[in-house]
């Protein structure tokens, strides 16, 4: 059976450990990256929330690849990814990764280069918006960096 890496639904603090492989007392380190949806002030205003537009199995499969390549270039133990779809309120975790290493420095590799690879390779589209009820697609510049 696959994992699922995308939910609509709120994303718990405390989910790693619940659907983590590895038992937590054998690691040295576990990194948590929560990325929350800012109230940024733009031209238009203030965000009030952002819509994440997927394109479902093509994201769940490139996101598969990413955490199995990190697995495989870094000396973790273990990788947890949640990625939110659909609208997501100011405040609100979008993304989830947690990383369970034996030591930090390979933890603090392989978190960073998720959150990358996530951003330049799965298709995930955001949508801003504002309170007044306008709205713009973003681009996401980490698509054109490389």
């Amino acid at each position: 059976m696959s994992e699922n890496y995308l939910t609509k639904e709120k994303i718990d603090d405390l989910q790693p450990r619940k659907f983590m492989r590895v038992d937590v007392g054998s690691c040295g380190s576990m990194f948590v990256f929560k990325g929350i949806v800012r109230r940024d002030k733009t031209e238009k205003g203030f965000v009030k929330e952002i819509f994440y537009e997927v394109y479902e199995e093509m994201a769940e499969n490139e996101i598969g690849k990413v955490k199995h390549d990190a697995l495989n270039k870094f000396k973790v133990e273990d990788i947890y990814l949640k990625h939110r779809i659909g609208r997501v309120r100011v405040g609100e975790v979008s993304l989830l990764v947690a990383i369970l290493s034996a030591h930090r420095k390979s933890g603090i590799e392989a978190i960073d280069y998720i959150i990358d690879e996530v951003k330049f390779k799965v298709p995930i589209w955001k949508k801003e918006i504002f309170e007044d009820g306008s709205y713009r697609w973003r681009e996401d510049n980490a698509r054109y960096k490389r």
